[in-house]
């Protein structure tokens, strides 16, 4: 099985998907392609703190298998059953009870993203749909998304200011294609 591109591996496995938060993952409306989008943070120059550096859009083109499960203990679940958990101000009004608050809006992509390079499923893919498929494994604290695809495309979506602390949408643009 033919490996995917050297800097693409780097890209899912170091910077800018190593321990970063994911903020969105879904397949695109058209439904064939898979979107992870990321936000990472960086050290001021200033020694100020840190910030939002940038705003990043993983496309996994051709998906043919995008499974996401829990990794969210089971007493977690049970302890962030109720819907105060998905607002992150209701849950603060409530006393921030334990459990795992869903509402943050982002789970950390830690240790992140692993590519599969011996992919049996990815080969079988191959294979069946006679072009080259990989497969990607993502841990965050919250899922574990696989992923088969044939193709990654990665654009910066908004550029951060460690001045202002704001994150601005930009016009995107291809890191890798």
């Amino acid at each position: 099985m033919e490996r995917l591109d050297q800097r693409a591996i780097e890209f899912l496995e170091r910077w800018p998907l190593a321990d970063c938060s994911i903020v969105e993952h879904r397949f695109t409306p058209y439904m064939r392609d898979y979107d992870v989008i990321i936000e990472t943070t960086a050290a001021a120059p200033d020694d100020s703190g840190s910030y939002l550096e940038g705003r990043y859009r993983f496309r996994f083109t051709h998906c043919v298998l995008a499974k996401v499960t829990s990794t969210v203990t089971d007493m977690s679940w049970t302890r962030s059953w109720d819907d105060q958990f998905t607002d992150y101000d209701v849950w603060q009004e409530s006393g921030e009870p334990e459990g795992y608050v869903w509402g943050v809006n982002y789970m950390n992509a830690y240790p992140g993203a692993q590519y599969l390079p011996n992919s049996e499923a990815a080969t079988e893919w191959s294979r069946r749909l006679e072009h080259q498929m990989h497969e990607v494994q993502i841990d965050t604290n919250a899922h574990l998304i696989l992923l088969i695809f044939h193709r990654l495309l990665l654009h910066k979506l908004a550029q951060g200011d460690y001045t202002t602390r704001v994150l601005s949408d930009i016009e995107p643009y291809e890191m890798l294609g």
